[in-house]
C-alpha cells in the first residue's frame, strides 16, 4: 500500500497543476493581482483589476465577462495561455490602419512645408518641421492607445488601474 501512495504521488508530482475552484492565480489581464472565487458564485474575480472570470473546470479556462472584447486563457500549470492568438489577419490591418494613421498625416503636413516653404527661409526655425514632429508625435501616441487598449498590455492596465485609483482619491 505505501508503494501505490507513492507512485500516485510521483505521478501527480509530474503532472501539471490543474486549475481548482478554490485556489487563487494570478491574473491574467493584468498579471498583477490575483484572480479568486467569489463568494456564492461560479465566478472568478482579480482584486487588482477588478475584472470577473467564467471559469471552464474541464476544458481549464478563463473568459472574461464584464468586457466587450473576448479574451480567454487556457490553464498551462504555471501559467495562462491566450486561446485567441490566431487572429493574424485582424491583427495585421490593425497594424497597417495604425502605421497609416501616423505616416500619412505627418507625412502630408512635412510635404506641405516642403512645397511650400517659409518666405523669410534665414529667420528662426522652421516651424513646418516643428508641425510635422507634433502631429507625427500626436498620431504616434493616439495610436499607441489604441494598440495597448486592444492588446491590453499588462503595463497599461496596471497603470491604467493605477491612475483611476489615484483619481478616486482625489478631493472633489
Amino acid at each position: 500500500m505505501g508503494r501505490e501512495n507513492t507512485s500516485v504521488g510521483n505521478r501527480s508530482a509530474q503532472r501539471p497543476l490543474v486549475l481548482n475552484a478554490a485556489e487563487t492565480y494570478e491574473c491574467p489581464v493584468c498579471r498583477h493581482g490575483q484572480i479568486e472565487p467569489m463568494v456564492m458564485m461560479d465566478v472568478y474575480a482579480c482584486g487588482f483589476c477588478r475584472h470577473i472570470f467564467e471559469v471552464n473546470l474541464d476544458q481549464q479556462t478563463v473568459h472574461v465577462v464584464d468586457s466587450a472584447q473576448s479574451m480567454g486563457w487556457r490553464w498551462q500549470g504555471w501559467r495562462w495561455q491566450p486561446l485567441y492568438q490566431n487572429q493574424g489577419d485582424i491583427t495585421l490591418v490593425l497594424w497597417l490602419v495604425g502605421l497609416s494613421l501616423v505616416i500619412f498625416p505627418a507625412g502630408l503636413v512635412a510635404l506641405g512645408g516642403y512645397v511650400f516653404p517659409p518666405l523669410d527661409a534665414g529667420v528662426g526655425m522652421n516651424w513646418s518641421l516643428v508641425w510635422a514632429v507634433g502631429t507625427l508625435f500626436a498620431h504616434s501616441s493616439m495610436v499607441g492607445w489604441l494598440m495597448a487598449e486592444h492588446y491590453q498590455f499588462p503595463i497599461y492596465v496596471m497603470t491604467k488601474i493605477r491612475l483611476q485609483r489615484f483619481m478616486e482619491r482625489l478631493p472633489g
